[in-house]
């Protein structure tokens, strides 16, 4: 049998989220359609606690019920007040509609609603300084405690979004009371593209749904102090804990032992240019951005300070050429007349010096010279007896 009015459209308004202690206020809406209303009830789960039947008395009923405490004075057929909220009253929350006779039609529909304990104070910032030099690493902490459920925690910079590779969210920690406190953790390379003026703001929000929002702001200023070279320890200026930037996941595939081998490597072959200051600053830069070279903001000022670096390792290699070129013409001039073997000396001291200065580096280039100095009076003295006894 079919009727042309009959009931529909039931739907309800359940707030997400209420703060404990506040009240929480519950809505029925639908559409008789010119049926009458036969009764309204709501369920906590599968447990009914209210109803509302018009043609009874008295017309409110309500049962009792843990963490459901309704206000009678404020509820009717379409809106129900639950007073001074607590975590019982966290649950899924159903109205069912019923028209009258002949009809009888029946629907429900259902929304769950979450009692939150917010936070008792901001969340607060740790282990950022207030000064930085472009190529630090910037790692802090924020940390939001004592809440149910654990808040959201995002970070800003100078006011936009932070790329979620600087973000690591840790697992929530509960206390005694059931209540969680979570910690966010960034890490990033400060780059000249994150001042404006010379400060650069971080900004940590805490939010949980749309009843609790809170931020901390930290002002950094840069640092243009230029450190002296002679203070610069090119191997223990970085460490491997720098590249250590993706999740747990990221190790299983070998990214980050990857670029823990890679920088090793790097290790190895600068070792013996620690000695030198001046060529030390580059290198340090450069290594600071080793792991953000591929990344557009960072190309143009790496390899700036790449082309500056090559400049005086090639500088300084030109330099011990001179030299060494220098020293062997003024010691081999002086037996040019009776050396008869000369051209074949000096086609060795050349392949000699060729195979030597290759190895030589900006550190130990005054060694090298010394050394080549004294096997060329070596060999020269050999030659020099060999003619002594020829022309006996």
């Amino acid at each position: 049998m079919m009727f042309a009015n009959a009931l529909r459209d039931v739907r309800v308004q359940v707030p997400a989220a209420v703060r404990r202690g506040e009240k929480a206020i519950l809505r029925c809406l639908y559409d008789l359609e010119g049926d009458n209303l036969y009764s309204v009830k709501w369920y906590k789960g599968r447990r009914e606690f209210y109803s509302y039947t018009p043609k009874e008395t008295p017309a409110m009923k309500v049962f009792q019920f843990s963490g459901v405490k309704v206000e009678r004075s404020s509820s009717n057929e379409s809106q129900l007040v639950l007073d001074t909220v607590n975590a019982a009253t966290t649950g899924k929350y159903s109205c069912e509609v019923s028209a009258d006779a002949p009809s009888f039609h029946t629907l429900i529909s259902a929304a769950d609603l979450e009692v939150v304990v917010v936070p008792g104070k901001e969340p607060v910032i740790t282990g950022i300084k207030s000064r930085y030099h472009v190529g630090d690493i910037m790692r802090g902490n924020c940390s939001s405690a004592h809440s149910r459920p654990a808040a959201n925690i995002t970070w800003t910079i100078n006011g936009y979004e932070t790329n979620p590779s600087y973000v690591r969210q840790h697992k929530p920690i509960k206390d005694l009371r059931d209540l969680e406190t979570v910690i966010s953790g960034i890490h990033f390379v400060v780059t000249p593209q994150h001042f404006v003026r010379g400060k650069l703001k971080i900004r940590c929000t805490a939010h949980i749904h749309d009843v609790y929002w809170k931020s901390t702001e930290k002002s950094i200023e840069e640092d243009r102090q230029v450190a002296r070279p002679n203070e610069v320890n090119l191997i223990n200026s970085f460490s491997d804990d720098y590249f250590d930037l993706e999740d747990e996941d990221d190790n299983e595939n070998g990214d980050v032992r990857d670029r823990s081998a890679h920088i090793t490597h790097i290790k190895g072959d600068m070792s013996s240019l620690n000695a030198n200051g001046s060529t030390a600053a580059h290198f340090a830069t450069c290594l600071r951005l080793w792991p953000h070279l591929t990344t557009l903001p960072f190309l143009w000022y790496a390899l700036q300070e790449i082309l500056q670096l090559l400049r005086q390792l090639f500088g300084q290699q030109q330099i011990t050429n001179a030299k060494i070129d220098n020293g062997l013409n003024r010691k081999v001039n002086k037996h040019s007349k009776h050396n008869i073997h000369y051209q074949q000396q000096r086609q060795q001291v050349e392949q000699h010096i060729s195979r030597t200065t290759a190895k030589a580096t900006a550190a130990n280039s005054q060694a090298t010279l010394s050394y080549l100095l004294k096997w060329l009076q070596t060999k020269q003295k050999h030659s020099q007896a060999n003619n002594n006894k020829k022309e006996n």
